[in-house]
């Protein structure tokens, strides 16, 4: 198969470094502000002369290397040809930016090279850069809590590359007209890549694979919210277990999502996928999950067929492997008449029991409880599904979905479910006099595959 290819091309493993390339560092004058060019860049506190604190005699270098201050390295522009890398920083803990920099042409014929490569780094941001025309525009080996964000990668092999890599987030960059892959992720986990826009990239948009032993597929990773279009492949998954997509939107490329065997356990629901010549292919579907299995919602197909007698935003009939498609673009937010009443007393907190409100009994009044799975907490395989509520000891069944993606509740998103009552205007009087009453809450998760849970009392002023 022709995308096999992309086990063979374009890929990174850790780089030796046998020659300290000469530096030079030139600025020139601009009407606002200075902007510097250097040769290759070799930053390693354990090599003399090429120390975080040797660097910083260098204009282009600024700060102290804590979270604080960190370094920063700003405006800077490295043009190389036939060298290993542009910019290197190994086995750095130190806090630093790069930002506003310009990476080209790095990369020796046949040698698996890159413009900017964290190995073994921490604690790094690569902010509103730019990467052209080289092997690997920003590679990550082995590395671990840094920040990708809003950079142009473009005219590369490969436009981001991890490999060996755990809590990285790579968020908003345009990966685009690759030769390779815009995003390539091998045996990497608990990663996590939104927001990205990857678009005309020869091979795929995202790319997932394991060059090594079973044990060291890519896994755990959460792939949320990009956009991937006109791409030969869209994602592609080369013995990827256990990544979750969702609200991506994939559209117009050869193939929307390819599944080779060996990837299993991912699940992929609310999701668009939007004029694909074909739309997906899984060789081992019984392993995936085409849909949230607690929720029982999947994703949009543009050529489904089917129909929702029902009018739940639900297909009717399975397409490919979805047992529950969506009807419309988007449709993971619609709700029902109910939902959408629950979600409006819950944020507006509108005639709710517990936390010591007060209810008027004359109206409709809710009894409303949740859980959320966050993102950092789901790559840790941490407060998952199937959860419960119960109220004095009766289990609460009815409940909806909800999507925290603005970070209302933590400061960054996670799935909730939302647990409720309705009762009727006067029911409470039935069943207690005006006045304060209290009220047994216990809601269960899995905490790291075991249950766990909490319980209290609460109590509101029933008027």
């Amino acid at each position: 198969m022709e995308n096999k290819i992309l086990k063979t091309s374009c890929l990174l493993s850790i780089i030796c470094i046998s020659i300290i390339f000469p530096i030079v560092a030139i600025s020139f004058a601009s009407a606002k502000k200075p902007k510097y060019i250097s040769g290759p860049v070799y930053i390693n506190d354990a090599v003399p002369g090429h120390s975080w604190e040797d660097w910083s005699v260098q204009p282009w270098l600024k700060g102290s290397g804590v979270e604080e201050d960190p370094y920063i390295i700003k405006d800077l522009t490295i043009d190389v040809d036939n060298t290993v890398f542009g910019l290197m920083i190994n086995g750095s803990s130190s806090h630093f930016k790069i930002m506003k920099c310009n990476f080209r042409n790095a990369g020796i014929p046949g040698q698996r090279t890159a413009a900017l490569v964290l190995l073994g780094t921490t604690n790094g941001v690569i902010f509103k850069s730019t990467f052209f025309g080289s092997n690997a525009g920003i590679a990550l080996i082995g590395s671990e809590y840094n920040y990708i964000h809003k950079n142009l990668c473009y005219g590369n092999e490969a436009g981001i590359f991890l490999e060996w890599c755990m809590h990285n987030t790579i968020k908003q960059n345009d990966c685009k007209d690759n030769h390779g892959a815009g995003i390539m992720v091998s045996s990497s986990h608990k990663n996590i890549i939104e927001k990205n826009y990857c678009t005309g990239n020869d091979q795929a948009g995202i790319y997932f694979v394991n060059l090594y032993e079973p044990e060291h597929s890519p896994k755990d990773n959460i792939i949320y919210a990009n956009k991937i279009e006109k791409n030969y492949l869209g994602i592609y998954l080369s013995d990827a277990d256990l990544n979750d997509f969702l609200r991506n939107t994939v559209l117009q490329n050869e193939y929307g999502m390819l599944l080779e065997p060996g990837s299993e356990e991912n699940t992929i629901f609310h999701n668009n996928f939007i004029n694909n010549n074909i739309q997906m292919i899984d060789y081992n579907p019984s392993m995936n999950n085409w849909n949230h299995p607690f929720m029982l919602e999947g994703n949009f197909w543009s050529d489904y067929g089917g129909v929702d007698e029902n009018e739940d935003g639900i297909g009717d009939t399975l397409h490919f492997y979805d047992e529950y498609p969506l009807m419309e673009k988007g449709g993971w937010d619609f709700y029902t008449c109910i939902e959408e009443e629950v979600l409006n007393a819950f944020f507006n907190n509108t005639n709710r029991l517990g936390a010591d409100r007060v209810v008027d009994g004359t109206q409709t009044s809710y009894i409303i409880y949740g859980v959320i799975q966050l993102f950092s907490e789901r790559v840790e395989g941490e407060a998952s599904p199937p959860y419960t509520m119960s109220i004095n000891e009766m289990l609460v069944e009815d409940s909806v979905w909800y999507f925290d993606e603005d970070g209302y509740f933590y400061g960054e998103p996670g799935l909730l479910q939302f647990y409720y009552l309705i009762l009727p205007p006067y029911y409470l009087y039935d069943i207690m006099d005006p006045g304060y009453g209290e009220y047994f809450v216990e809601l269960t998760w899995y905490m790291s595959g075991e249950l766990d849970g909490t319980s209290f009392y609460t109590g509101f002023y029933l008027i």
